[in-house]
């Protein structure tokens, strides 16, 4: 370095430039030259090499390469190789002004740590999709990221400001650690969001994409994102909520997700039967049931309308079209019809199955019309559906008549 300096001085002496100003141009005119050298190098040497790495990633048969090593980075990978070279040719610029080396030294590191630290990030976020292709730990891949991201982070801020302070690492920590009451009070949502997408992840209660209802927080749709402080919620109305992982595991979620990937919808419904409509049947009202199948073994004689009415809610769930039957004997798909304590409102009667449906908008049709032909069907069991009186309970029957049989 000393002979390029005596060389450009010698330069620039010729061209008349002397004392002090000598010592300034020749160290602009280095500057100026480094400063060009290193945009050759990345230019003219880096970027081809960058080009056609991708060039070769790009033609290979095998999918992951062109994730580890996409373009962005080969160019991160470009630029840290620049931070490294100007580490080495930047400090002796200063041979003239020895008094800023340091200060030219620690810019030269900055930017080291700067462009490691971005390359790395792109790398981890490389990873996270490339273990998603290989749907290798699917359920804690945004948590695992934002980890890996926050960590480099950590550290590069640690290196920089022992950098800047001119310290060793282990005093900065130091330091931090006497302020780390401060910093739990002031990351506390950060801290406590960390700890809650680990669990989430770790216990695989949630992943990307994943249906959840959080009824506390009015967010019922699909998971977009899990971070370090947060977790965004698409709502079906397009909407988007956002909760607080830790939220989440205090306060508990509903995650549908499993009966989707099951392929499987429940119908779940209550039925409140009048109690002044519940009564045994006479022979006659027992007999318009002797030829039907699911009555077969039952005796019918004095029978209760409302115990008939369940048994054939369970003949009506078990031939359904599209009863969902379970291949894991130990986990059967239950088939439910209870009777539960008399309320204000009527006898509850709750039917539960489970249907191989697991579009939308087919369950919705398909259980409104289950639940109609159940409802039609009370007045066959000489029962009544339980509602609160209206104005129209007054009127005459004649006249209500009349206007049902009506044309619009």
């Amino acid at each position: 370095m000393t002979e390029i300096f005596s060389f450009l001085s010698d330069m620039l002496t010729k061209l008349g430039v002397k004392g002090d100003m000598l010592e300034f141009a020749t160290t602009g005119e280095a500057w100026c030259l480094a400063i060009l050298f290193c945009l050759f190098l990345y230019y003219v040497i880096l970027t081809p090499i960058a080009h056609m790495v991708d060039k070769r990633v790009a033609e290979s048969e095998t999918p992951y390469d062109d994730v580890l090593l996409s373009p962005a980075i080969t160019k991160g990978i470009s630029v840290v190789i620049m931070a490294i070279v100007a580490n080495y040719l930047f400090p002796p610029l200063t041979l003239y002004y020895p008094s800023h080396l340091h200060h030219v030294e620690k810019g030269c590191t900055l930017l080291l740590i700067a462009s490691v630290a971005w390359a790395l990030v792109l790398e981890i976020r490389a990873f996270c999709v490339y273990l998603r292709m290989r749907d290798i730990m699917r359920s804690g891949i945004l948590v695992f990221r934002n980890i890996m991201q926050t960590t480099v982070f950590a550290v590069a801020g640690l290196l920089a400001i022992s950098t800047l302070l001119n310290r060793d690492v282990a005093y900065v920590v130091s330091a931090l650690g006497a302020m780390a009451a401060v910093l739990i009070l002031v990351f506390k949502d950060s801290i406590l969001g960390m700890i809650a997408g680990i669990r989430l992840s770790i216990n695989g209660l949630m992943k990307e994409n994943d249906w959840v209802t959080v009824p506390k927080y009015n967010a019922d749709g699909r998971v977009e994102d899990i971070t370090l402080t947060s977790v965004k919620i698409r709502n079906w109305d397009k909407s988007v909520a956002t909760i607080p992982p830790y939220a989440l595991v205090s306060e508990g979620f509903i995650n549908r997700q499993r009966m989707l990937d099951l392929g499987v919808r429940q119908i779940k419904r209550l039925f409140y039967v009048d109690i002044n409509s519940v009564r045994h049947l006479s022979p006659e009202e027992s007999a318009r049931f002797e030829n039907e199948e699911w009555t077969e073994g039952i005796g019918l004689k004095d029978t209760v309308n409302l115990s008939l009415f369940r048994r054939w809610l369970r003949h009506k769930m078990t031939s359904h079209p599209k009863l969902a039957v379970s291949t894991n004997p130990e986990m059967p798909y239950q088939i439910i019809v209870k009777g539960l304590p008399s309320t204000p409102t009527g006898i509850p009667v709750e039917i539960m199955f489970f249907v191989k449906c697991p579009d939308w908008a087919e369950f919705e049709e398909m259980q409104a019309d289950f639940i109609d032909d159940i409802t039609a069907s009370f007045p066959r069991f000489f029962l009544r559906h339980f509602q609160y009186i209206s104005d129209t309970d007054f009127l005459p029957r004649q006249y209500m008549a009349q206007t049902s049989n009506s044309t619009p």
